[in-house]
């Protein structure tokens, strides 16, 4: 039995493809109607769209390997973070970013997303792996504000889940017309900023084609239906190449999970003196 199917939270998150999670991430979450007023206002893709995407991975690797103090020190900084969210124009929800159901949301977007990109390029799971996983990561929604209570009991309950919420999905996101004002952003805009140059990381902006196929490859029909993507069968197959070309580089650098290990060991005791401050 290959311990690669029987990965722990943290070992799914060392990998250095778990970056990949962001950009599906995110396209689920514009496409919840109660999430994407809120991001498409807040601005983060258009002008810290590396920050967001990178902060993200750090925050999901900081939770799996943090302990209970670590985990106290994130409640507060997502909480400090969440605070100064804006509330949209004649939103009915009053601090939409301590919402509960729409962090679960987030944290089931997060989620997916992971295990998705994991077991493209790296290997299948065991279903009974999955259930572990998935019992693991309510972390991450805690700290969000999610209510336990309401986080799917098993991978076939958060599969339903995931199904029923996009069954809510608009049929189409709105997009701001030539004539409209250029402060005017709409969802469909900030859309459109996820896999633009400078909401990329550096490092993976000559990259950037290969994670527009990959992630609209990941994302399925009922995603790609609600932002216009044709998927037709030369692209279906440049996807399978893509993955079969990156599933190959992951296989020959296995040491990169040290990095991200350190990676997070820096973050973690660069969060620890704000306790004092």
């Amino acid at each position: 039995m290959s311990g690669r199917s029987r990965p722990s939270l943290q070992r799914v998150l060392d990998e250095p493809c778990a970056y990949l999670l962001w950009p599906r991430a995110a396209l689920m979450q514009l496409a919840h109607p109660a999430i994407a007023p809120t991001e498409a206002q807040s601005g983060a893709y258009a002008n810290r769209g590396a920050q967001r995407w990178s902060g993200t991975v750090n925050y999901l690797r900081m939770v799996a390997g943090g302990d209970d103090e670590v985990n106290r020190l994130l409640v507060r900084e997502v909480n400090r973070v969440h605070a100064g969210v804006r509330v949209p124009d004649g939103s009915a929800v009053r601090r939409p970013a301590f919402d509960a159901d729409n962090q679960r949301w987030v944290a089931a977007t997060w989620f997916l997303s992971m295990i998705d990109v994991y077991r493209l390029l790296v290997s299948d799971i065991d279903d009974d792996v999955l259930d572990l996983l998935l019992a693991d990561f309510a972390r991450v929604g805690s700290i969000l504000q999610m209510d336990l209570d309401d986080w799917p009991r098993d991978f076939t309950a958060f599969e339903e889940y995931v199904a029923a919420v996009q069954e809510g999905f608009p049929s189409s996101l709105p997009r701001s017309g030539p004539d409209a004002d250029p402060e005017q952003v709409l969802p469909g805009d900030v859309a459109a900023q996820v896999f633009s140059a400078y909401s990329l990381p550096f490092r993976f902006v000559r990259w950037a084609p290969r994670i527009r196929v990959l992630t609209w490859g990941m994302a399925g029909p009922d995603l790609r239906t609600v932002y216009g993507i044709d998927w037709n069968d030369e692209t279906q197959r440049r996807f399978e190449a893509t993955v079969r070309r990156l599933r190959r580089i992951t296989a020959r650098h296995p040491f990169r999970r040290r990095r991200a290990r350190r990676s997070t060991r820096r973050a973690i005791d660069g969060l620890r003196p704000q306790a004092g401050a």
